[in-house]
């Protein structure tokens, strides 16, 4: 278990290995998280403002998820 903060709203977190993040910040405690609200809300704002939907880039992408 580590503990971390998000780097845009500012909550901490106690995140495990079930986290996609754990790796990363457990061979860098320096790096920043984002929390899984912020990640699903920067996504969505960046799909609106592109017009983007990531399955329309990579359509393979959704298999490997």
């Amino acid at each position: 278990m580590l503990k971390t903060i998000c780097f845009f709203c500012k909550k901490k977190y106690t995140i495990d290995r079930s986290d996609t993040q754990y790796q990363r910040i457990l061979k860098n405690p320096e790096a920043s998280y984002v929390c899984k609200s912020c990640n699903q809300s920067m996504q969505k704002e960046a799909q609106t403002s592109t017009g983007l939907n990531p399955g329309d880039i990579d359509k393979y992408d959704k298999y490997l998820r």
